[in-house]
């Protein structure tokens, strides 16, 4: 069983720890554990109860009426507002991560699906996935969450991904050819799967390369086919100066002009990505 202290659920639910005391001490909202010196913990349980109040509570409810739930009331009513048609992207965002917390796949493949049939995967992607990512990667670094939680969730992601991708038909009479690939130093491929997706749903003739692609494999590979664009992704944090070096190459054998880029480094390092290279910030900017 894991063991949080109340900055840990501060974090997950951005209520602040004295709130959290005072919702503890006044309305017996929670009861934690001790530790042999006296400390304070709470469980798996505790967590999964605040997330459910947090939710009720950023949904109009007082606490004083939330106090009067039984746990199962609490249990119920939360479920009835995640399950609802009406549910706020933040919402979705709590939901995902407890479900990660839990490590309850089949919830998380689940709403997937159902997200992807109501509003499609590109609403999906900018307005549910980005901000859930982005939480992900602040809780880990405040070590509220473990990388293996992030891992979880990512590997969940990509079969999704992948599986959407898998369902879409072959181009015909193509619009163009296009390379997706990552440097020989960047894993995080959800971003280019999610490129991958949309541009072979327009009909391109996508050419998927992955992860860690050394840059005298793409040239060779650019040589053979001679495509129209190039799409990469910039997530992994990598020395200033391979970057530098790293875009220069490519530059050199691939008009920077046909290159897409994406992903956090490019607000890291503005001045190394050159102006005729087309920065994607969003789904807007993947329009050829």
């Amino acid at each position: 069983m894991a063991e949080y202290s109340i900055r840990d659920l501060e974090n997950f639910t951005n209520i602040k720890a004295h709130t959290l005391r005072i919702w503890e001490q006044r309305y017996g909202l929670l009861e934690p554990g001790r530790t042999q010196t006296n400390i304070r913990y709470y469980s798996d349980k505790d967590l999964k109860k605040i997330l459910n109040i947090h939710l009720l509570y950023t949904n109009g409810m007082k606490i004083s009426k939330i106090a009067l739930l039984t746990e199962e009331q609490i249990t119920e009513m939360a479920a009835g507002l995640l399950f609802s048609d009406t549910r706020e992207a933040t919402e979705l965002v709590d939901a995902f991560v407890r479900w990660i917390i839990e490590l309850n796949e089949a919830e998380i493949v689940r709403e997937l699906q159902n997200l992807n049939e109501k509003t499609g995967i590109e609403q999906l992607y900018t307005e549910v996935l980005i901000p859930l990512l982005k939480r992900i990667g602040d809780l880990w670094q405040v070590d509220t969450i473990s990388v293996s939680h992030e891992h979880f969730f990512s590997n969940i992601l990509r079969e999704f991904f992948i599986l959407e991708i898998g369902k879409l038909p072959t181009a015909v009479n193509p619009k163009g050819r296009i390379v997706l690939f990552l440097h020989e130093h960047e894993k995080h491929e959800l971003g280019l799967l999610f490129y991958y997706h949309y541009l072979k749903s327009r009909n391109y003739a996508c050419y998927y390369l992955g992860q860690s692609l050394p840059l005298k494999d793409l040239q060779q590979f650019v040589n053979d086919l001679n495509p129209d664009f190039l799409f990469t992704s910039l997530i992994a944090d990598v020395n200033k100066a391979f970057l530098e070096s790293w875009i220069t190459d490519l530059c050199a054998f691939f008009p920077p002009g046909k290159i897409f880029m994406g992903g956090y480094q490019l607000r890291n390092y503005p001045e190394l990505i050159p102006e005729e290279i087309n920065k994607i910030n969003g789904p807007e900017d993947l329009h050829l």
